[in-house]
Order: structure tokens, then C-alpha cells, then sequence
């Protein structure tokens, strides 16, 4: 089993399916329709965003959560409204809908029970021509702030463009295989969502900005590894803090949040990811699973038994191979 067969079966066991979570805001979404409709209020169109839209989902590990992103659009100009009232239509169209609704900073989550949650993002259309993308995204600090999410998707699709020939079986491409091993991989060594926590976002726009062009080993084919080893090296050997800006105005970066530890921590643990990638290089396959589970978790899939037992028996061998008999000494 080579490397590339070992991560491309990881990324199957973790990568999630759209379907998995679409019904669940359809069911959302219709309920905040129905109740802004009945308050009087212009209806906002609906926009999918997040990792469900970029196709860069990965399945929670035990204690976290799914999560979808929701961008409501109102048909409004912001200058006339205030974003706590636009954000309070919202918030109690579904205050009761779940246990735990929170009012957070650029969205408003319901929290279900069974494992997942829904960020709803409330916009309003800045300009008066619809035709044009220039969005004010609505905080709980009442303050507006620009915003281009459609322009975003377009510019995380036309990076990929270059990508459509690394598409494996699943039909994922590399930039959103290697986003996916990075979320797996931040989420094993840091699973609570804090501050010091770099975001999905930011991982892809790393991604992104890392490999202008598809990625392949010695042999020309493609190569996950090395596109790893890639982003990894350009964190890890960073001399300054690493900075992933968004596309779009106002061009933040989107590693900001983390403060100096923070960054700090997430160089070290970049540096401990190179270190055991590099080691992936021309060793057994059972030596891979082992580099790689350290990193990512239990999801490496383990080699074959049969495959397994006969690796095992190598290793056991070389001692001798290193230090064969002697049949001239003396006995």
C-alpha cells in the first residue's frame, strides 16, 4: 500500500457528505422564512458558505460537532437598519427552536443535541443594485462590516480550477484533500474551538496560497505527501508570523485572531508535522501508519493483516541480516 492509497483511504473516513446536513437546514432555514414573512419583514435569500460550499467538510471527532454555515441576505440597505434589529429578526424566529441558540459575534448558532450546529451569517445589501455584490455583514457589536462572500467562494473555485486533474475517487481534488487532512490533523491536537485555534478558513486560504500548482513525488505521479511536506515547510521555517489574507475587501488575515502564543504554537506543531511527514519518506508502510496516526489519529488506516504479519516478520529478520551468524567462530 503506498502513501498516497494510505491518505487518499483516510481522507475517505473523514471527509463528510453535503446530504448529511442539508436537510437539517432546510428545516432551519423554512422556519426563519415563516416567521420573518409573518413579522412583516422583507425575506433575505439563502447562501450556502463555510466548508459545506467549498466541499472541504470533515466528519467531527468524538466530543465536536458538524457544522454548517448559512449566509441570509436581506433585501435591505444597512443604513437603514441597525444589525441588532436585523439579527434580533432572526434570533427569535428560532430562539426556541433547540435548546441552545447563541448570539456570537459574526453569527447567531443553534446548537442541536445530536452533534451539530448551524452558523447563520445576517447580511444586508449594501448598494441599491442587487446585481451588485456589496454585502455589510451584521456583528453583535451592532456594527456593520463589508463583506464578500459570493466573491470568495469564486476565488476558492478558480484556485481549484488548476487542481481538476488530482481528483481522486471521491471526486476531491488535492487542494481539498490536503484542507482536510490539516482539519483532521488541528482538530486531533487542539479539539476545543478557541481563539488560539486556526479556523477551516484559514487553513484552506494556507492551502491556497501555498500550492500555486498541482503537487507530484519523483515518480511524477500525484503526491499528497509532498504537497503536506509543502505547506508545512512554509509554516515551520516562517520566520515572522504566518499570514493568510482574504481575497476579498477589507483583505484581512485570517490568522489575526491567534495572538503571539498562539502562533507560536502553531509553528511547533507544523515543525512536529514536518518532522514526521519527512520520516514517511522510504520507510515500511507499517512505519508510515505509525508516523501518520501520531499526527492525524486513529483513522490512518492500518495496513492489511496478512500485509501487517509479513512486515512484522521482516523487521524481526533484520536483526539477523545486521549481524549474521559466523560459522567459522569457535562454538
Amino acid at each position: 500500500m503506498s502513501v498516497q492509497k494510505i491518505l487518499e483511504d483516510f481522507h475517505a473516513k473523514i471527509k463528510v457528505e453535503k446530504d448529511e446536513l442539508r436537510e437539517k437546514r432546510d428545516i432551519l432555514v423554512g422556519k426563519i422564512k415563516a416567521s420573518i414573512a409573518n413579522d412583516g419583514h422583507p425575506l433575505p435569500d439563502v447562501i450556502n458558505q463555510g466548508s459545506y460550499i467549498y466541499g472541504v467538510g470533515i466528519k467531527p471527532l468524538n466530543g465536536q460537532e458538524y457544522d454548517i454555515d448559512v449566509g441570509l441576505i436581506f433585501p435591505i440597505c444597512s443604513k437603514d437598519y441597525s444589525p441588532t434589529d436585523v439579527r434580533s429578526w432572526v434570533y427569535d424566529a428560532i430562539k426556541g427552536h433547540t435548546n441552545s441558540v447563541e448570539d456570537r459575534g459574526p453569527c447567531i448558532r443553534v446548537r442541536y443535541a445530536a452533534g451539530y450546529h448551524v452558523d447563520l451569517v445576517v447580511y444586508a445589501q449594501f448598494a441599491d443594485d442587487p446585481e451588485v455584490e456589496n454585502l455589510q455583514l451584521a456583528r453583535n457589536n451592532d456594527v456593520w462590516v463589508l463583506s464578500h462572500p459570493k466573491e470568495l467562494k469564486q476565488y476558492i473555485l478558480n484556485a481549484r480550477e488548476k487542481f481538476l486533474g488530482t481528483k481522486d475517487g471521491s471526486g476531491a481534488d488535492q487542494i481539498q484533500r490536503i484542507t482536510r487532512y490539516l482539519k483532521r490533523w488541528n482538530d486531533f491536537h487542539l479539539p476545543s474551538d478557541t481563539p488560539g485555534k486556526p479556523s477551516g478558513l484559514a487553513l484552506l486560504l494556507l492551502v491556497i496560497q501555498s500550492l500555486p500548482s498541482p503537487v507530484t513525488g519523483d515518480d511524477g505521479q500525484m503526491s499528497d505527501l509532498d504537497a503536506l511536506l509543502s505547506v508545512t515547510q512554509q509554516v515551520a521555517y516562517c520566520q515572522d508570523r504566518v499570514v493568510a489574507k482574504k481575497p476579498t475587501p477589507p483583505y484581512d488575515d485570517v490568522f489575526e485572531k491567534l495572538d503571539d502564543k498562539a502562533m507560536l504554537s502553531f509553528k511547533q506543531r507544523c515543525s512536529s508535522l514536518l518532522s514526521s511527514l519527512e520520516a514517511c519518506k522510504g520507510v515500511l508502510d507499517s512505519d508510515v501508519v505509525e508516523l501518520l496516526s501520531s499526527q492525524f489519529g486513529s483513522d490512518i488506516p492500518e495496513m492489511p493483516g496478512d500485509k501487517a504479519a509479513l512486515i512484522a516478520d521482516m523487521k524481526s529478520a533484520i536483526p539477523s541480516y545486521k549481524n549474521p551468524a559466523k560459522p567459522w567462530s569457535p562454538e
